[in-house]
């Protein structure tokens, strides 16, 4: 019955608000004439992302229709050129709302007058209503994380001369766009330096109604776009950027909401009231966690484009301040930022933007970027099967969906949580040809072997985690269910040159490998999957692993939804 009734009132504000920002009160993607564009392109034209249709609608501002073979259809993308000339230009991701389309920010948000003395590309994709997430709809899926990370890079990549450096990578977003480029950070902290989001809800477990719906939106059926919100629970984690806040350690995070009030009026927006209390929790998660942040609670704005465009404003004007300084920085040859206390939050307003506070995040992640390149350590937080993060590749053969952490990773070894079986392909951090001893312990008892590093430097080897739960409830006088079972178990893998190739590297004063401390060599020296060399990229996936033939790689399932 609660769920009945958050469904309906979420329902009614979703459909107050899109009535307010389209005059005839539909879905603004729903009315995108694509007629002139003919059918959708099939067989071998539909395989790969192509631009169908292009237009000049200014000095800066382009429009381009593409085909998604995430999506399975045609969509918008608007492109605004920088205001300032470059070489290779920085690129601004800026994403939609619930009720919007690629159109909005332009027609409605001002970007284009906002950036017109800016040096960043802005690129603004079509979002649909799929809450930035993989969703069933119909016969097929609308895979809108794959279409904005992957195909779009692409499309800038071979359109247009644009930079892909870490910092030169920003995401931002209002409503529900800014959920998707919080989201998207977190799931790709190595490849974004700066993220904002503008009145956005950003635990979706604690807004189940209005994700549900506007999935509704988008042709999706009630409770398929991360499952049950308790047995599916590890689902709604995985697209949580509050349940991911701790990727966020080195990304420039931004954030603001309105109080829902004006001051001239007793009425409230109850939307915005929500997102601005999410908004508080987000911040002291961040807090929590050490992370340095910007969070501007307003005391008045309600969820509409005056608040937007004001907060896009802000945003730019404080990334424009945090750029001249650092400039003038380099021109005086001073030393390091003024750090504040970590995880303080910036509660200041935007015209008080210090960019040696909260900016520091992102000059911060360039430094941590640069350690980790040469074999610093880090830990990710992730929900997916399949994952690369910093130069490492990891799949995950499992029966259930669940939180993985992939802790403590160098080039001496990591850690994985979880159930099943992993095979893991490391940077090339390591010494062609070179011997090394490998060290596997877990709940299943450990296991050393040795192996060489491929002619790129990687090691790539397979292992067990904690035993899979083959039946759905597990027997005995309190019965549990299977989901929660070894969630939290720990396996570690040790990396380490063997003795007799770290004294014949002594010998021949050669530089000691980074980061591995010298054990003795372990008498068993075999491994039946870990002896194969070179990884092949075409190799067995997470979805196809169970045909593999391999005796390590048995307990085959479909990769957990939403991947990146």
């Amino acid at each position: 019955m609660r769920r009945s009734i958050l469904l309906a009132v979420g329902a009614r504000a979703i459909r107050t608000l899109t009535a307010a920002r389209s005059h005839r009160g539909r879905y603004p993607a729903r009315d995108q004439n694509r007629d002139f564009l003919g059918p959708e392109p099939r067989g071998k034209e539909a395989r790969k992302w192509h631009i169908r249709d292009k237009r000049k609608l200014s000095n800066r501002l382009r429009e381009f229709f593409l085909y998604s073979p995430a999506l399975g259809h045609t969509v918008g993308v608007r492109v605004l050129l920088p205001g300032v000339p470059q070489e290779v230009s920085p690129v601004i991701h800026l994403y939609h709302g619930g009720g919007d389309d690629f159109r909005s920010w332009t027609d409605f948000g001002a970007a284009e007058e906002l950036t017109d003395d800016l040096p960043y590309l802005v690129v603004m994709p079509e979002g649909g209503a799929g809450t930035y997430s993989r969703l069933a709809v119909g016969g097929g899926v609308h895979d809108w994380p794959t279409f904005h990370t992957a195909e779009i890079p692409e499309f800038l990549k071979k359109t247009y001369s644009v930079s892909f450096e870490r910092e030169d990578q920003l995401l931002a977003g209002l409503s529900m766009g800014g959920y998707g480029a919080m989201k998207y950070a977190a799931w790709h902290p190595d490849r974004f330096g700066s993220v904002a989001a503008f009145s956005s809800p950003l635990d979706p477990l604690s807004a189940i109604p209005a994700f549900d719906i506007i999935a509704l939106r988008e042709g999706a059926r009630a409770m398929t776009l991360f499952g049950d919100p308790v047995a599916d629970r590890s689902e709604w984690i995985a697209n949580s950027p509050y349940g991911l806040a701790e990727n966020l350690h080195d990304v420039d995070v931004w954030l603001s909401a309105g109080s829902g009030s004006m001051s001239e009026t007793k009425d409230r927006d109850l939307l915005e009231t929500m997102v601005n209390q999410q908004g508080e929790r987000f911040a002291a998660r961040l807090g929590e966690l050490g992370i340095k942040h910007s969070w501007f609670p307003r005391s008045s704005g309600l969820h509409n484009w005056t608040a937007w465009q004001r907060e896009l404003a802000a945003w730019l004007g404080a990334l424009e301040r945090r750029r001249n300084y650092g400039a003038s920085v380099r021109r005086r040859g001073a030393g390091d930022f003024d750090r504040r206390g970590a995880g303080e939050s910036e509660r200041r307003g935007a015209g008080d933007f210090d960019p040696r506070g909260a900016g520091e995040g992102g000059r911060r992640g360039d430094r941590s970027d640069r350690a980790i390149a040469d074999g610093g350590e880090f830990s990710y937080l992730t929900g997916h099967a399949l994952f690369e993060i910093h130069g490492w590749r990891v799949e995950i053969s499992r029966r259930r969906a669940q939180i993985v952490r992939f802790g403590d990773v160098s080039p001496a070894g990591f850690s994985l949580t979880g159930t099943g079986s992993f095979r893991v392909r490391t940077p090339g951090l390591f010494r062609p040809g070179m011997k090394y001893d490998i060290s596997v312990s877990g709940p299943l008892g450990p296991n050393e072997y040795s192996q060489r590093a491929d002619k790129k430097g990687r090691l790539t080897f397979t292992g067990r985690l904690a035993a899979a739960m083959h039946d759905p409830i597990i027997p005995g006088k309190r019965t549990r269910h299977f989901s929660s079972v070894g969630q939290d178990e720990v396996t570690t893998v040790s990396i380490a040159a063997t003795q007799e190739e770290t004294e014949a590297a002594s010998l021949e004063d050669t530089e000691p490998l980074a980061g591995a401390p010298n054990v003795s060599k372990p008498a068993h020296a075999e491994s039946e999957a870990c002896l194969d060399g070179e990884y092949s990229e075409k190799g067995r996936t997470a979805q196809n692993s169970s045909s593999s033939g391999s005796s390590r790689w048995t307990e085959a399932d479909e990769p957990s939804r939403g991947q990146p």
